[in-house]
């Protein structure tokens, strides 16, 4: 047994080399000791690729709320995991990967989080893209500070932060640029502001300015050809933008059709219905499709019904000919879930579903009708079908497309109560 011990690492790099572990190399138990090892150290290896993965987009997030946002940089845990969330990645994964990249630093009064620790963030030594800084303005901004320096001295030198910003926009500068750099040069310590003034972080003067690195860097042929892709900065700056505009621009603070849809009930008149919709999203969320196919469906169709019941009231009260049935006359516990799709899929120009949408609707109801003993025996006299898991997340598909076309309908026809329904 000693000896079969001692040959296992050689073995095991002689067979990962090869790509295949001979079944006579060792006894039935050290060979599945190979198989076992050399699993374990790929499934941990790909989890630690997810998880760097994960932080380095948490930390290109923070980053691009500089670019869109630089006079309030940074994101709110909300925003955070909505970002997160569209880029595919889990709440738990966004919330582990930012306890890991940085202690949260908060600011403003909605307590946003800043991005912390990024290598040479006012620096311009090396090709990177995408690029969302203008070094343009980095040189504005620094060389305005040596100009009053050399008349105050570097300690004494300062300058209002508006007064800064108006003199680059007079020569041409985007605000949106100038503004970054700002931030940038703040956070990464190049400047100190206090007060909305502006000056020299000490012994911060003398840095080389980007138009100098440069032109540096066009000296060396091999810097010239090292060009940093950082596919996390790529893939988040629109997905931050969407976000920070959200602030502002009227659409609902969720970027996700399912979280989005609860801010619209309490224009709707159904705040009291709010912890509902959550609660049946995060239900929805949890419920794996592999494992639980029924509970996705039945939840994903529970979420659609629910969309689409909210709105009836408020389209029935527009009289665009959407839910005009005398139906929905009737107390809302006697309405089908197969007449509320049929009725909102009416109304032509001012229909809430179009026929792809309709028909996913059907499906997903189909599918969800598994759950009564009584239409089973009526669709399926013989065997019943087993669900299957792909079956299960086209229904979470499909209640996210619905739900987002409900959406659609509600900025075109939008509500504007908020007492109770």
């Amino acid at each position: 047994m000693r000896r079969h011990a001692m040959e296992l690492p050689a073995l095991l790099v002689k067979d990962e080399r090869c790509g295949v572990v001979p079944e006579t190399a060792l006894p039935g138990a050290a060979a599945c000791a190979i198989v076992t090892v050399t699993t374990f150290r790929g499934g941990a290896m790909d989890g630690m690729r997810q998880r760097q993965e994960v932080e380095k987009f948490v930390c290109a997030a923070l980053e691009c709320s500089v670019y869109v946002a630089p006079k309030e940089p940074g994101l709110t845990h909300e925003e955070l995991l909505a970002v997160g969330r569209a880029a595919g990645f889990e709440n738990g994964e966004i919330a582990d990967a930012l306890s890991q990249v940085a202690a949260p630093i908060y600011f403003g009064g909605d307590n946003r989080i800043l991005p912390q620790g990024l290598v040479m963030w006012a620096d311009f030594n090396f090709p990177d893209e995408p690029d969302y800084r203008n070094p343009e303005a980095f040189d504005f901004a620094c060389v305005t500070l040596r100009e009053i320096a050399r008349r105050e001295t570097a300690g004494r030198a300062q300058i209002d932060r508006d007064v800064l910003v108006a003199r680059a926009v007079a020569k041409g500068l985007p605000k949106l640029a100038i503004e970054a750099a700002i931030t940038i040069l703040v956070l990464d310590e190049r400047f100190v502001e206090k007060d909305g003034a502006l000056k020299f972080a000490p012994g911060r003067d003398t840095y080389a300015l980007p138009s100098e690195q440069i032109r540096d860097q066009a000296k060396r042929p091999q810097a010239r050809q090292i060009v940093r892709r950082n596919e996390a900065r790529a893939k988040a700056y629109a997905l931050v933008k969407d976000a920070i505009q959200r602030r502002s621009d009227g659409r609902p603070k969720a970027i996700e059709a399912l979280d989005a849809f609860g801010d619209a009930l309490e224009k709707l008149g159904y705040g009291h219905l709010c912890v509902w919709w959550a609660r049946t999203v995060a239900e929805l969320r949890h419920a794996e499709p592999a494992l639980s196919p029924t509970t996705v469906t039945v939840f994903a169709a529970a979420l659609v019904e629910g969309a689409l019941t909210f709105v009836v009231k408020h389209a029935r009260d527009l009289g665009l000919g959407v839910f005009g049935s005398k139906d929905f006359d009737r107390d809302p516990r006697t309405w089908k879930v197969d007449d509320l799709v049929a009725s909102a899929s009416t109304g032509n120009a001012a229909a809430i579903l179009d026929p792809a949408a309709r028909h996913r609707a059907d499906e997903l109801v189909k599918f969800r009708q598994r759950i009564h003993a009584g239409r089973m025996l009526s669709d399926f006299p013989g065997a019943v079908p087993d669900l299957r898991p792909e079956e299960a997340r086209a229904a979470k598909e499909s209640a996210e497309v619905i739900v987002r076309r409900v959406l659609d309908w509600l900025e075109k026809h939008p509500a504007v109560k908020t007492d109770g329904a």
